[in-house]
């Protein structure tokens, strides 16, 4: 069923009307639907409706709703802290950590990131990663879209991370230097966090500076296995694993409920 993205709409109102353009067009000019078609809109507050399109005009389209379903409790919330890549490759990054759960993606700048963007480009980049989330939500079934910040340096984001937050470091031994976990392992050693965030360092890994202000930060250093692993396969690794972690951990309380 078509999916569309309607952040402030109150879906317990007994319509919905979307006006966002892009929203508009698609359902117009891409899908064609007609009056009595049914869709799915999801907005911000983890909601989803089923409805079906009962007046479509130049400026807006009213959707009759039909049902509605809420996101169950999610917990922990996952944020990943990413260096980021060359190239688009931090777009795919975006896209498959939706798709795996993330709640909230930080680009991050580091010492060894070749960025090459600033001001109004930075910007628009900003806005384009958030259409990213937003399609990978669509496509994914999700109910929410994940915070997608700003570029943020790497130490103003430690200091951004809430106390609670469960803050893990995939590194390469001569790295970080210290006593490194299985991230799985790392993940059963925490047993209650509300909110655990990954850190993933650029090419050529953290500067010895960083994982210096990282341990001081309480960061736990943890492994992704034996090879050397690029960015993006660093950083959808540690999700994967925490989101099939965490769902097994809900899907055996459940059981014994």
């Amino acid at each position: 069923m078509h999916r569309f993205y309607c952040p402030q709409s109150n879906l317990q109102e007994p319509e919905v009307i979307i006006t966002d353009p892009k929203e508009l067009h698609h359902l117009r000019n891409v899908l064609r639907l007609k009056k009595g078609d049914t869709l799915t809109i999801f907005n911000d507050q983890g909601e989803e409706a089923t409805g079906r399109v009962e007046n479509i005009q130049s400026n807006k389209v009213t959707v009759a709703v039909e049902s509605v379903r809420q996101a169950g409790a999610a917990l922990p919330a996952l944020v990943l802290a990413c260096a980021v890549p060359k190239k688009s490759k931090f777009e795919w990054i975006i896209e498959k950590a939706t798709e795996l759960g993330v709640d909230e993606i930080i680009p991050l700048k580091t010492k060894r990131t070749e960025l090459g963007l600033s001001g109004e480009r930075l910007a628009r980049k900003t806005i384009r990663y958030r259409d990213v989330a937003v399609n990978a939500a669509k496509q994914s079934q999700r109910l929410r879209v994940p915070v997608i910040h700003p570029v943020t340096d790497f130490a103003p984001a430690l200091r951004s991370f809430s106390r609670g937050t469960t803050v893990f470091i995939p590194s390469l031994p001569e790295g970080e230097g210290g006593e490194r976990k299985n991230i799985l392992e790392a993940l059963k050693a925490v047993p209650a966090p509300s909110r655990v965030a990954f850190l993933i360092g650029p090419e050529g890994d953290f500067t010895p500076e960083e994982y210096a202000l990282a341990r001081e930060r309480g960061c736990v250093a943890v492994s992704l296995g034996e090879t050397v692993l690029k960015v993006e396969t660093a950083a959808i690794t540690a999700v994967a694993c925490a989101s099939l972690f965490y769902a097994g951990l809900r899907a055996g309380r459940n059981r014994h409920a």
